[in-house]
């Protein structure tokens, strides 16, 4: 019963917010579906709205985006906005799981906005199947794989997000919905983008631009799903044991088989479509400056090593005594990085990806709340989303890459002993960088990346060096680095591994809240790099 009440309120929310449903209801707290979806618009409408509210549990600076990309160190802030501050400072904290934890709301927010995707699609396609409301056939088929295909992102997110989920689709009786460890849930997950492929393979029909952002043709869905699949399938492993365990063979079909061209969002002003996470954290000042912890492994000049041998509250940009004389800059022949090996010069040749900013105060502005730890700060930002300042530059937003493929395909070739397959790949983009070529021995002569001991990194941590370069911001609730580096065994000790149910969800079910990370445990433990 109380699982029901839960659904059913998020299955009214998913109504309301599409703004075009005549919700012709009584009681605003208990949605009557049968008065409420009356046509084929309607139906249409709740359908294609999933999309948006699994986008919003992705994108927003409301959810769990900015701490998962803090704290796995893909970049760096001193503003405490969103967790970001907490939740990448040292020893670890455990996940604000009670109601009146001050970031409890980072962490439920995706949870309701995933079941609400969920509830809303299932309602869709039982009002459907109920013979009420009848489509067109190239209608049906498109509600049919797009609302599988929703389905398939809600409950693959929920499955990399949290310990355990419901399950829940049209086949499912609400009273008999329960909560299902993770694993089941990406089992579901994929059974359901499995579903959407069959459903919209032999088919012509189009997506609308106003269900996901731009028009997409079901032969394009069917591939856009299966590149969804080799990304999730890879993304729900905790533990290197769990990554590589996956079935990589699968992912390699997955991709060969996945998208073409690279599918990006459209998120210009009025798309309907936006980003918390990139409108805050592409920001000058204390937002989104480089972090040394993982990115120091560019340098060749032996600063990172000092840097990293301090306690992490000694740490600074400036590693002399008088936090002056000797700047902790990264010196590298990874164009991706300014060039140089002075402050100088480095500012005055960007990097692909990086630059020492000039802009509203220079990299000062980035140096600011000591009390919160100098080991955040460093001479760097990221500018390669640069488009993110202003909405009138706004285009489009890389959802899911080619080069994202590329490089999950070369880890699928590595685990399944290609290493000369899995180089080839590495190299299109290492040499781009300006790097030497590695080989299937792990060749390393430029020494990108430079372990925290100074060993140059095998072939593996080439792998993950360019998937790490390359899908900054992109995809995986636009923090990519922490689903990877959980899977590798990277994350920092005492990082949670994943989130639980919310404290709210489990009053309401009863249960005992719990949490983990920290103290509370189901963390990481101490990682590949010593830390």
């Amino acid at each position: 019963m109380r699982t029901r009440k839960i659904l059913a309120i998020a299955a009214l929310a998913s109504v309301t917010t599409t703004g075009c449903i005549d919700l012709n209801v009584q009681n605003p707290n208990a949605a009557d579906a049968e008065r409420a979806l009356r046509t084929a618009g309607d139906i249409e409408a709740l359908i294609g709205g999933g999309f948006s509210s699994w986008w919003n549990a992705s994108s927003s600076s409301s959810g769990i985006g900015p701490i998962l990309g803090t704290m796995s160190y893909m970049t760096s802030a001193t503003a405490a906005n969103f967790g970001m501050v907490e939740f990448s400072s040292w020893p670890k904290s455990r996940v604000h799981h009670l109601p009146a934890d001050v970031y409890y709301g980072q962490y439920s927010y995706s949870w309701t906005q995933l079941y609400r995707a969920v509830s809303a699609v299932v309602d869709g396609l039982r009002a459907i199947e109920s013979g009420k409301v009848t489509l067109p056939p190239a209608d049906l088929a498109r509600a049919r794989a797009f609302g599988y295909f929703v389905l398939g992102l809600a409950h693959g997110s929920v499955a990399i997000l949290y310990d355990q989920g419901y399950i829940y689709d049209p086949s499912i009786a609400v009273d008999n919905v329960k909560l299902a460890p993770y694993p089941q849930v990406m089992t579901a997950a994929l059974g359901y983008f499995d579903k959407a492929i069959q459903e919209a393979q032999g088919q012509t029909f189009t997506i609308p631009a106003t269900w996901m952002s731009r028009t997409v043709s079901s032969t394009d869905l069917v591939r856009l799903t299966r590149s969804f699949k080799a990304r999730y399938r890879a993304a729900v492993a905790r533990t290197p044991a769990e990554r590589t365990a996956v079935n990589w063979q699968n992912v390699i079909a997955d991709i060969d088989n996945g998208i073409t061209a690279t599918w990006a969002i459209d998120v210009r002003s009025g798309s309907g479509f936006a980003s918390g996470v990139m409108s805050n954290l592409v920001r000058y000042g204390p937002w989104a400056q480089l972090s040394f912890q993982v990115l120091g492994m560019a340098d060749q000049s032996g600063r990172y090593q000092r840097w990293l041998a301090k306690t992490p509250w000694e740490r600074h940009p400036n590693l002399s005594a008088d936090q002056a004389s000797d700047p902790f800059l990264i010196v590298t022949p990874d164009t991706r990085f300014p060039q140089g090996a002075t402050l100088a010069a480095q500012t005055a040749t960007k990097g692909r990806i990086f630059e020492i900013p000039t802009a509203s105060g220079g990299y000062g502005a980035q140096w600011n709340r000591p009390d919160r730890g100098t080991f955040r700060w460093s001479f760097y930002r990221n500018r390669s989303n640069d488009q993110w300042q202003a909405t009138t530059t706004r285009t489009d937003h890389p959802e899911v890459t080619l080069v994202e493929m590329r490089l999950l395909k070369a880890e699928a070739l590595f685990r399944t002993n290609d290493r000369a397959g899995a180089a080839t790949i590495i190299n299109q983009t290492r040499t781009a960088a300006g790097l030497n070529a590695t080989d299937a021995n792990g060749t390393n002569t430029s020494c990108v990346p430079k372990l925290p001991d100074g060993r140059c990194g095998d072939l593996l941590e080439m792998l993950k060096w360019e998937v790490r370069m390359e899908t900054m911001f992109y995809g995986l609730h636009m923090a990519s680095w922490y689903f990877h580096m959980r899977g590798w065994g990277d994350l920092s000790e005492g990082s949670f591994l994943h989130v639980p149910v919310p404290g709210r969800e489990a009053e309401l079910l009863q249960m005992q809240p719990y949490t983990f990370g920290g103290p509370a445990g189901g963390a990481a433990p101490k990682g590949t790099y010593g830390y």
